[in-house]
């Protein structure tokens, strides 16, 4: 893919970010006279959103001080439940003036009061809106997992055909990747409901999605669906959505070698998107216009197109100059049109006279010339302060790179740090050596997300009974380490010391010890720290299993047949059912059984085609079909299948599953 159409994608999918479809948005004029007449209430500030919306596919500028004056009343009528779209309406706008520092502040804003009011329709706008920002940035990891909230909150929400957003976006992701089928599949999706729902707009942005993907294997498709997203787009009268068109159009237009035809729409592309200040569609624009004339040998051309993809390169990094520019241009508008109606007033009192026609000319050359003048000095000064304004910007490089040497310096610290203390917890962890001594047969797969983790496993012999636990902590990476360490140690001196070998009782003292040592005081702050377990209790000789668990179930393989436990529904700390007792359970053994116990990073991790949990179901099924397996086998294939399944996307919790074989 090319370089200006790896930044054309994420603009694209981006036009669709807010919840005010086309087919939704009222009509301007007839908003606007409302306005009028509007009572300061919460119904104006949702008018004002809808009109801000409305407005910027035309003007993003006047769409950015409608959405401005909807937060202001918002403000005033101390309305929070209508801050997340405000909020996210003025961050929408925002992104699509290329200032993202700005849109991104509005962005998290709006998330806080969404979730702090359960909007889970306004959840979804703006995770999708948080994944075109980090798309823009190309990381495109955190993009394709905020898409996928973006989903799942529409989802919970009820509002299922606002999933067409998100999807549409993981299209252009996958396109990014040089993934077709799963772009296709992902654009398939939005073109069935689109079509469906008859939403001509979003089926214009479908076409434009189509468009890109054929044209990223120079299929003829991809005209043809820019040509149709073009036709649809100008009868919806949608300068946004036509100027994106009209790019792809030129773009496929360029690839099929038709470069006097291809000109002409990306010119018009430009002039649309200068219309409305969309800057990163104008610097798209002219990279390609570059690229055309460079191959036509046109080189003046195609240098002053490229010094235009430069200069809004610039604009979009300090933004503040591009509305100077647009400032400047008005005022020299104004002015230029001034000028004409005073010429040509003065051209009908010089017919006249030819005496008089010659002393305007004079009067323009002297004032050319003093125009000129004033012109240098205006260079002359602006080049001193371009110099000094360099010097500084050197020095503040240098300030900004030894600060950062600074920060890379304390990473490593850290990490270094964490690192040993890796070392420190896989020290106290139950050793292979420890299994292979008191068990026949056994694995243990064990991933934390982070360098250490908040799961952990254990195992003691006690007397003729061998006792194994696996625990999930509250929270991962170091906090969850901390809690891990201190389990380990209250366990050990539970059993070695105190001599406590039934399983409920264990669990139950170690409630005791983990509460007095997170609240040594016995303040009245509840605190939730503490672990979800199975702790389990082997008898080999009599061939009995005693178990006590919070919150975690764990299976037992018979004959191809899956034996759930029973559990108790409290966790080992304070806070619910604190001050009920844990209970235990026991059951017989036979030969050949498959003990296998686990915490919740597995059937938790995200993944698959549809980036969805991989779930309890799926983990019983595959242990069913592999339990006939050799052990290590067994491992091996657990390993594979959560990776095959998570494919691109982060770890989400730490991982630790444990099976004996009996």
């Amino acid at each position: 893919m090319s370089a200006y159409f790896s930044r054309i994608i994420a603009v694209v999918f981006g036009c669709t970010s807010a919840f005010f479809s086309n087919a939704q948005l009222l009509n301007t004029d007839s908003c606007l006279q409302v306005l009028k007449t509007s009572r300061e209430d919460t119904a104006k500030v949702e008018l004002l959103s809808k009109i801000a919306w409305n407005i910027s596919y035309q003007n993003l500028q006047k769409g950015l001080n409608y959405a401005e004056q909807s937060i202001a009343l918002a403000k005033k009528l101390n309305s929070e439940i209508q801050y997340a779209r405000v909020y996210h309406v003025a961050g929408a706008i925002y992104a699509d003036m290329s200032e993202q520092g700005k849109a991104i502040d509005f962005f998290l804003e709006g998330l806080k009061y969404a979730k702090k009011y359960k909007q889970n329709d306004v959840m979804g706008f703006i995770y999708n809106s948080l994944g075109n920002f980090y798309n823009k940035r190309n990381d495109l990891r955190k993009a394709i997992s905020l898409y996928l909230q973006s989903v799942e909150a529409h989802k919970t929400s009820g509002s299922d055909k606002y999933t067409y957003t998100p999807y549409n976006n993981l299209g252009g992701i996958y396109l990014k990747l040089k993934n077709t089928d799963s772009a296709l599949y992902y654009v398939d999706l939005c073109v069935q409901y689109s079509k469906k729902s008859n939403d001509k707009y979003r089926i214009a942005n479908n076409y434009i999605v189509l468009a890109e993907i054929y044209s990223e294997t120079k299929n003829i498709k991809g005209l043809d669906y820019a040509s149709k997203a073009v036709e649809l787009s100008r009868s919806l009268n949608d300068k946004y959505t036509l100027s994106h068109a009209l790019i792809h159009q030129g773009y496929a237009l360029y690839l099929h070698h038709q470069p006097e035809p291809a000109i002409s729409v990306l010119e018009e592309s430009s002039r649309l998107a200068k219309e409305i200040g969309d800057i990163t569609t104008l610097q798209s624009c002219a990279l390609i216009l570059s690229d055309i004339y460079s191959e036509k040998n046109d080189y003046k051309n195609a240098l002053l197109y490229f010094k235009q993809y430069k200069t809004f390169e610039d604009s979009i990094i300090n933004n503040e100059n591009i509305q100077q520019m647009r400032t400047a241009e008005a005022k020299y508008e104004n002015e230029k049109k001034q000028k004409e109606i005073e010429l040509l007033a003065e051209r009908e009192k010089l017919s006249e006279a030819k005496r008089e026609q010659e002393k305007l000319y004079l009067y323009f050359a002297i004032a050319g010339i003093a125009g000129l003048a004033v012109l240098a000095i205006v260079l002359i000064k602006n080049n001193r302060t371009k110099q000094r304004t360099n010097k500084e910007l050197a020095s503040f490089n240098e300030e900004v790179k030894r600060q950062k040497e600074l920060v890379e310096d304390k990473n490593k610290e850290i990490t270094d740090s964490i690192n040993y203390a890796r070392r420190i917890q896989h020290s106290i962890l139950t050793s292979h050596a420890y299994f292979e001594k008191h068990t026949r047969e056994f694995f243990i797969l064990f991933r934390p997300k982070d360098i250490v983790s908040g799961d952990f496993y254990w195992a003691m012999q006690n007397n003729d009974q061998f006792l194994v636990m696996t625990a999930d902590c509250t929270g991962h990476g170091v906090p969850g380490a901390m809690m891990s360490m201190m389990g380990i140690n209250f366990l050990n001196e539970i059993v070695k010391e105190k001599n406590v070998s039934d399983p409920a009782a264990i669990l139950n003292q170690l409630r005791k010890e983990i509460t007095n040592a997170l609240n040594p005081e016995g303040s009245l702050v509840e605190t939730k720290d503490g672990l979800d377990c199975s702790l389990c209790c082997f008898d080999f000789k009599k061939m009995k299993l005693t178990y006590a668990n919070a919150n975690n179930r764990f299976y037992i393989i018979r004959n191809n047949t899956l034996i759930i436990s029973d559990v108790n529904k409290m966790p080992v700390g304070a806070g619910h059912n604190a001050d009920q007792l844990f209970t235990s359970f026991s059951l017989e053994l036979k030969k050949e059984d498959l003990v296998v116990t686990f915490t919740d990073g597995y059937a938790d991790q995200f993944g698959g085609p549809k980036g969805k949990k991989f779930k309890y179901k799926a983990l019983e099924e595959l242990l069913l079909t592999q339990a006939h397996q050799p052990i290590e086998i067994i491992q091996k294939n657990l390993n594979e299948v959560i990776d095959k399944w998570r494919g691109p996307l982060e770890q989400v919790d730490d991982i630790c599953i444990v099976g004996i074989k009996i």
